[in-house]
């Protein structure tokens, strides 16, 4: 798995070191067209066309030349590294020693963090060491027209200062470049880390959805044969398996907290304190450029984390919700259930139903009232899933009453008509729009913020299985619901 991980972690590493290098030419392209035209425009001061037009021409040459030749290797980067230096070395001779010409060195240094390479900024320290100390030697012992300096002689202390500065600046660029490449490479191994967590949690409901399949048919073969052992035993193993899936969700919540993208949040603040020293460093472009990169990135971060938080309460919340259908169906296997349907009292399904939720009716204060005469006829059809049917008409009547409500009640009707058998539940709960009636049989569609959307898609399939039909409806919102249930008698 580990030698996987980094397999993985390699080729995403490849990928994004690949789009860096493209950016990066091509944002190459524009400066060193910047870089030829500015000479061309310095050519006017003295008339050094010939330098403007030679010089750069030859370092353009030179890099496209390199670059062309040798596509997948990283030389021709070497080589734009020392075309910048040349270029600053062409700009100082055009005007005569100018003293400001030097900073282009530290223009071409921030130009090339962004192939996020801190090796880059060699070839240009050596070339302006280089350069710095022959054509200073070479004015301080008496050649004219060598134009280092405006200055008539070029101290030794004032050399090793310049040197000195040069080489802070050489070295903060290339520190630079160094941790935003750590940085991608910490974010890759997060994004990675993050996919993996999704397709763990998406083959985890899988299993989820899979195990609940088995469970069901297993419940079904274990009480149509009788075998009420068996069927605790693979209630018990679900159940284990959702507890011990549920306490690794937690695990990897918590560890997920401990993470925190502040780290980067702060070194991106960092930087943006510190912009008025990077903007008299590089410029003010280029520092806005590195500054809003680590905040981009910074933000991306914060919002994976969100979302993978999300994603781990939602899995919590389904977990939730097999184990109250793992505790439902414990409770239906220690009735008589068979497959085969058999004539059953729909008044004795209903007591049976109300004596499982006593409890959480006698808590919410809510008042029941059964209207459903003893001389009914009875109905032919499977005991278990029947209550099953009443177990969640009876759970959402309680719980869409709202436990402040002034009236608090649950009503049961039953009458016979023609050749049917009618109930109907009504409530004093919250009810629903007509947008939402529209829907509430569509599976996996819920009202709860914990819900699973399976209630009524399941009550509708075992009724119609019974050769009857359920419809649940409302007049608006607060005016309760009525679910109607035609029994074929």
């Amino acid at each position: 798995m580990t030698a996987n991980n980094d397999t993985e972690q390699r080729l995403h590493t490849a990928a994004f070191r690949l789009a860096v290098k493209k950016r990066s030419d091509h944002l190459m392209n524009y400066f060193l067209i910047g870089f030829f035209l500015t000479g061309l425009a310095l050519a006017f001061f003295y008339d050094t066309w010939l330098i403007a037009l030679g010089v750069g021409g030859l370092s353009l040459t030179a890099y496209y030349s390199a670059k062309i030749a040798l596509p997948d290797s990283e030389l021709y980067q070497y080589v734009l590294s020392a075309v910048l230096a040349i270029f600053m070395a062409q700009y100082i001779y055009q005007m005569h020693g100018l003293f400001e010409m030097h900073f282009f060195a530290f223009i071409g240094s921030a130009i090339l963090i962004t192939y996020q390479n801190w090796k880059l900024q060699i070839p240009m320290l050596v070339l302006v060491l280089i350069h710095h100390a022959a054509l200073g030697y070479l004015q301080d012992i008496g050649f004219d027209k060598v134009y280092f300096t405006q200055l008539g002689y070029f101290a030794l202390q004032s050399y090793i200062i310049h040197i000195l500065l040069s080489a802070v600046i050489f070295f903060t660029c290339a520190l630079w470049g160094y941790q935003l490449k750590k940085y991608s490479e910490i974010q890759i191994g997060q994004i990675i880390a993050m996919g993996k967590l999704q397709q763990e949690a998406q083959l985890a409901a899988e299993a989820q959805k899979k195990e609940q399949e088995q469970q069901a048919a297993a419940l079904d073969k274990a009480v149509a044969q009788g075998k009420f052992e068996m069927a605790s035993d693979v209630l018990h193993d679900i159940g284990n398996a959702v507890i011990g899936f549920g306490s690794y969700l937690t695990r990897v919540r918590r560890l997920q907290e401990q993470e925190s993208p502040e780290n980067l949040q702060n070194l991106a603040r960092f930087f943006e304190e510190q912009q008025p020293v990077l903007s008299a460093a590089i410029g003010g472009v280029k520092a806005g450029a590195v500054i809003t990169m680590l905040s981009g990135i910074a933000e991306t971060q914060k919002s994976n984390q969100e979302e993978m938080r999300k994603s781990i309460t939602e899995q919590l919340n389904i977990i939730a919700q097999i184990q109250d259908i793992l505790n439902i169906q414990r409770q239906y296997i220690s009735g008589q259930e068979t497959q085969e349907r058999k004539l059953v009292s729909l008044r004795n399904i209903i007591n049976d139903c109300l004596s499982m939720l006593f409890a959480s009716l006698d808590k919410s204060a809510i008042s029941v009232s059964l209207n459903v005469p003893d001389e009914l006829p009875d109905i032919k059809g499977d005991r278990t899933r029947l209550m099953q049917v009443i177990l969640s008409l009876l759970k959402n009547s309680l719980e869409a009453i709202d436990g402040n409500a002034k009236e608090k009640a649950i009503s049961f009707m039953a009458h016979r008509q023609n050749d049917q058998l009618l109930l109907h539940v009504r409530d004093s709960g919250n009810g629903f729009s007509q947008t939402v009636g529209d829907r509430l049989f569509e599976r996996g569609f819920t009202t709860k913020p914990a819900g699973t959307g399976l209630g009524l898609y399941n009550c509708r399939a075992i009724i119609e299985s019974h050769a009857g039909s359920i419809e649940v409806s409302s007049e608006g919102q607060g005016k309760g619901t009525l679910a109607t249930v035609r029994f074929k008698i």
